[in-house]
């Protein structure tokens, strides 16, 4: 399910990866990293980090962000562990 996640930016940085038959780097995604406020039932407040992956085509529209500028950014959500009363949520490129 693609949405949007709306933070604080905090970095963003491409990822690189090493071919292991050649031993060439290959480049991969972009990544963002946000941060959100969370406030929880009780009146606390607590932080949530994500490392969003992004498409290499949108790496400039994140790249002359500074940190504490508020983004969206397009993803993909998907479930990772499922059991009868608990879910594991990962976030990944929009597609």
């Amino acid at each position: 399910m693609n949405v949007e996640i709306t933070g604080t930016y905090l970095n963003g940085f491409p990822k690189e990866y090493k071919d292991k038959t050649s031993g060439e780097l290959v480049q991969g995604d972009y990544v963002v990293q946000i941060q959100q406020k969370k406030t929880l039932p009780n009146g606390s407040v607590q932080m949530e980090y994500y490392d969003i992956p992004v498409d290499r085509a949108l790496e400039k529209q994140y790249a002359d962000k500074k940190a504490g500028d508020i983004i969206k950014v397009p993803c993909n959500i998907y479930a990772k562990a499922i059991s009868a009363d608990f879910a594991t949520l990962g976030i990944g490129k929009a597609k």
